[in-house]
């Protein structure tokens, strides 16, 4: 299935499609509380208390979304103590936002192969979307949020398509990470006859996420649009998971990338990767 065949199709049932594309893969739905906290945070007449109740019954859902919230990556000049704070200093979309990710951690499997450890692939997406967020800080601050999610998602289906295709895709993405004149997406389409972006919308369209996210997801290899959201996921899937021997070419790599999107000089580039290094370190700990 490619990007046309996906916006053209008649609305079909995402399930029905990915079990027919991965073996039979069931995809998890999202606990109810999740669903509820996050139909909630979308209608502007639910209360912040009962929000925050919501989210303070589910101690899982609680004590990650506060740890989120107080990681280095949100940038809160002090701890928050309790949800209610949290929605009222963030606003319902930002913490939308934070719950997403960790509802797609705790559905997707963790992957235990050789090729990409679930915490390599946890801490690559959580460095993707604080470098996203500092490329859209500097093209439009409007639009942090956005990068932000969409740059830690935008590689979600990579852990159900190696629990799926086990030796099969770890022999791909570690071709991917071989050569730097391979596009994964490109790979994949060749080995299974689609790739992870039109995976990975199709679960976000089961898992109902917001249209601009869904679209980042299908198209983050490809121009769909000029946006500055748009502009900050396509320089960060440029960024590939580390394996031994590649890391400091990989980094002098995503350098370029951010001084040709931002137009800016090696030291200021190297200054925001840094940055974004530091949050990205503390912000994967709720992830892993």
């Amino acid at each position: 299935m490619g990007f046309f065949d996906f916006l053209k199709r008649k609305k079909k049932d995402p399930d029905s499609e990915l079990r027919e594309l991965l073996d039979g893969y069931e995809l998890p739905s999202f606990p109810a509380a999740v669903v509820k906290t996050l139909e909630m945070l979308r209608d502007l007449d639910a209360p912040l208390n009962e929000i925050s109740r919501n989210i303070e019954a589910d101690p899982g859902m609680h004590v990650s979304v506060l740890k989120a919230v107080n990681s280095a990556a949100h940038g809160l000049t002090r701890k928050v103590g309790n949800i209610k704070h949290a929605i009222t200093l963030l606003g319902r979309a930002r913490l939308e936002s934070i719950i997403l990710p960790i509802a797609v951690r705790n559905a997707v499997p963790d992957s235990k192969m050789a090729c990409l450890d679930h915490r390599i692939f946890w801490q690559t997406s959580a460095k993707r979307a604080c470098i996203a967020r500092a490329i859209a800080r500097h093209l439009d601050p409007r639009v942090q949020m956005e990068s932000f999610t969409a740059g830690l998602l935008q590689d979600m289906a990579i852990p159900v398509l190696i629990h799926v295709k086990d030796m099969d895709y770890c022999v791909t993405i570690e071709s991917w990470n071989v050569d730097n004149e391979i596009r994964l997406h490109e790979l994949e389409r060749q080995n299974f006859g689609f790739d992870h972006q039109v995976i990975g919308a199709l679960m976000a369209e089961k898992w109902c996420f917001p249209d601009y996210l869904l679209e980042a997801i299908l198209h983050h290899h490809s121009a769909w649009d000029n946006s500055d959201v748009t502009t900050a996921v396509r320089a960060v899937s440029h960024l590939r998971y580390p394996v031994d021997g590649v890391g400091e070419k990989e980094r002098e790599h995503i350098l370029e990338v951010i001084k040709d999107v931002l137009n800016t000089d090696h030291e200021s580039a190297m200054m925001i990767l840094e940055q974004a290094d530091e949050e990205a370190q503390e912000f994967a700990q709720v992830f892993v």
